[in-house]
């Protein structure tokens, strides 16, 4: 007869999240919990298919912010609030990492909102149509500070973080998004020769190298994966000729 051996189970808590049955808004509250993890498919379409370094490096960005908040919490090793409640788990809860997620995509949004008109001149327009433009960059920062604010919330509504906890992850978020965005958008963009322009650019290089040009091979885009320097090669055989 064989040896009965003990089959131990462990939740896997990045994605573990448990509501209220009674609770009219515990399906909304877990998916906001949830969607920072989302964000990370959403990611990883947007690079295959528009394969855009702007966001290579946000993707890149929210990693090290996952990575930053996890050694926050080792170094603080301030326990969840609720211990009476099994559902949370047994880790660390200072700082939250969910509303870190989400208020660094919001600080980094605004950053690249704000730099949109220098970051891709446009031919002169209608005050009509800035006036458009203007009223959507709105929109979309909006959304952003609506969203971020709704999945710091999420975690105490559903009882894995307490507030302090929350506002510490949230401003841990504001500052790294911050950072990361003027170190990997603005300083490239404003000062090229720099350290970090140097950097973009040589991760760029390696980029289209990889990557092509353009986006997905759909609908006439120029480049594709593997294409970069045969591309890059073709277009300059025929400048020449």
């Amino acid at each position: 007869m064989a040896e009965h051996v003990e089959y131990v189970a462990k939740h896997f808590s990045l994605t573990h999240i448990v509501y209220g049955a009674d609770d009219p808004l515990g399906i909304p509250l877990a998916l906001l919990s949830l969607s920072p993890i989302f964000l990370f498919v959403a990611y990883f379409a947007l690079v295959v298919f528009g394969r855009r370094l702007s966001l290579l490096l946000l993707a890149g960005g929210s990693v090290f912010n996952e990575a930053f908040s996890l050694a926050l919490k080792r170094l603080l090793r301030e326990p969840r609030p609720f211990p009476d409640r099994p559902h949370v788990g047994d880790g660390y809860g200072m700082p939250s990492s969910h509303a870190q997620a989400g208020a660094f995509l919001f600080a980094w949004g605004v950053g690249y909102a704000l730099s949109l008109d220098k970051r891709y001149p446009a031919a002169a327009v209608s005050d009509g149509i800035k006036m458009v433009r203007r009223v959507r960059t709105g929109v979309y920062l909006f959304g952003l500070l609506a969203w971020s604010l709704c999945v710091a919330y999420s975690r105490f509504a559903l009882h894995y973080h307490s507030v302090p906890q929350i506002v510490a992850g949230y401003a841990a978020g504001i500052i790294a998004g911050a950072s990361w965005y003027t170190a990997t958008e603005y300083i490239p963009r404003v000062y090229p020769t720099s350290i970090p322009g140097r950097i973009r650019s040589g991760i760029e290089c390696v980029w289209v190298g990889v990557g092509g040009i353009g986006g997905w091979q759909v609908g006439g885009a120029d480049g594709g994966w593997g294409e970069g320097p045969l591309f890059v090669n073709s277009a300059a055989t025929k400048k020449n000729q």
